[in-house]
């Protein structure tokens, strides 16, 4: 019986030791396995031709995209995990000034973080990106409903209409997480286990399963952004290690009854 493949791997990465599962991809667009190996020749005789060959240094390299990217995944190719966050998170508005009383002011959409070190700048602006003459204001938030608002004071003081570029930081939300890529820390080595179809001449899909006792991720990898085409795959590149307690390298249970 002969097989064709055309089916996408479902794919789980577990802890060597434990066997729990890590993070499962299941949105990916490719994977494949690639092997080679070293073979180095005897030669001699007329036409210096190879007599007798010998094979080492076998290489199993697995190459994965996924479409969509989780927190779980991205935590697992920088070698570290998302976490509760509520540090100052950066915020730029472009606001038209407006009269309050005989003052002029920008009302902000929210309030500016307490946390010390960080300040608020004001600019006039033609466009809402060119930044002109830094402004000075005191920002002040009251009322019911809370407003938040700055009136410029000393200096030059803009006309109303005017655009202004505010640039400021505001505390992240309660559920905010955030994820270090640190210098010291890489992605690791997994058990990885894997799902898919193979198709038989008789048109019968027969699951095919993938072992891959030692697998150490790669640490290259990109995130591309790009206002334009389809969106990109995130890309995991591993490669095959021996396990140390076999032989092997890549394990196939084809499921056929």
């Amino acid at each position: 019986m002969r097989y064709g493949s055309r089916e996408i791997c479902n794919v789980v990465l577990k802890d060597i030791k434990t066997k729990e599962p890590v993070v499962y991809l299941e949105s990916l667009t490719t994977s494949s396995l690639e092997f080679k190996a070293n073979t180095v020749y005897a030669r001699g005789g007329r036409g210096h031709v190879k007599l007798i060959g010998w094979d080492s240094e076998k290489e199993v390299s697995m190459k994965m995209e996924d479409a969509l990217l989780s927190k779980a995944s991205l935590g697992l190719l920088v070698g570290n995990n998302f976490k509760t966050a509520t540090r100052p998170v950066h915020k730029k508005e472009v606001l038209t000034v407006t009269e309050d009383a005989t003052d002029k002011i920008v009302t902000l959409s929210a309030k500016p973080t307490a946390t010390a070190g960080y300040s608020v700048f004001f600019y006039k602006t033609d466009d809402g990106s060119s930044i002109g003459e830094k402004l000075t204001a005191t920002v002040t938030t009251s009322g019911t409903p809370v407003a938040t608002k700055a009136k410029f004071t000393g200096g030059t003081v803009p006309s109303t209409g005017d655009l202004v570029i505010v640039d400021y930081y505001v505390d992240a939300p309660a559920k905010a997480q955030t994820l270090e890529i640190a210098a010291d820390k890489f992605a690791g080595t997994y058990l990885l286990e894997g799902e898919t179809l193979w198709r038989n001449e008789d048109g019968v899909d027969v699951p095919a399963l993938y072992t891959i006792p030692k697998l150490k991720i790669l640490n290259d990898f990109s995130i591309e952004m790009a206002s334009s085409g389809d969106p990109k795959p995130f890309s995991f590149n591993a490669e095959v290690m021996k396990d140390t307690k076999s032989k092997a390298m890549v394990l196939i249970d084809l499921l056929e009854e």
